[in-house]
């Protein structure tokens, strides 16, 4: 770029408060990203190589910015490169259209995967024995098996609906948190 060029855009940038990087960031991205050029037509795949090619990029950041990123990040257990990918994507969420949650969501979720696969195995159990209570000359009780059955029917509804809840507020939560959805309640 040429010496006034670089002199506007500094003179741009601090009176937004940005430094240079972080306003031609800006500004690229907003044009970029802009709705207008939905339409426009993609080069074809041959000229750009293919879609899932690893391409690498370098974004020089503040050692707070980097700090701040590794504070946020070790909690959801990303390291920094797993948090600044994770943030682009989100960004790009309509042109990505792929959710993939941090490892510490996915791993709540796999442990509440676990305990309603145990739930329906113990279904399945209590099931079959009030079937088999209720076979023609079977010795067991179909009242003494169904009524204990019904009131843990009861308490698992309301664990499956805490569940739900959960699960909910898990994934909710990291899409918010991704996406900025509750930043403007916020302000």
């Amino acid at each position: 770029m040429k010496d006034e060029l670089v002199a506007e855009i500094d003179r741009v940038a601090a009176a937004h408060g940005q430094s240079r990087s972080a306003w031609i960031v800006l500004t690229l991205s907003r044009v970029a990203l802009a709705s207008e050029h939905d339409d426009l037509p993609t080069p074809a795949i041959a000229d750009r190589g293919h879609p899932d090619d690893q391409v690498r990029v370098t974004v020089r950041l503040k050692r707070t910015e980097i700090e701040a990123i590794d504070t946020v990040g070790a909690p959801l257990g990303l390291t920094r490169n797993e948090w600044i990918k994770r943030a682009l994507r989100w960004q790009l969420w309509d042109k990505a259209a792929r959710l993939r949650l941090a490892p510490t969501t996915q791993a709540e979720i796999g442990r509440v995967r676990k305990q309603v696969l145990a739930i329906g195995r113990n279904i399945n159990q209590a099931v079959h024995a009030m079937n088999a209570a209720n076979q023609p000359e079977s010795s067991l009780d179909i009242a003494r098996i169904s009524e204990p059955f019904l009131e843990t029917c009861g308490e698992l509804k309301a664990l499956l609906f805490a569940t739900r809840r959960s699960l909910s507020s898990y994934v909710g939560g990291e899409v918010g948190y991704w996406t900025g959805a509750f930043g403007d309640k916020q302000r």
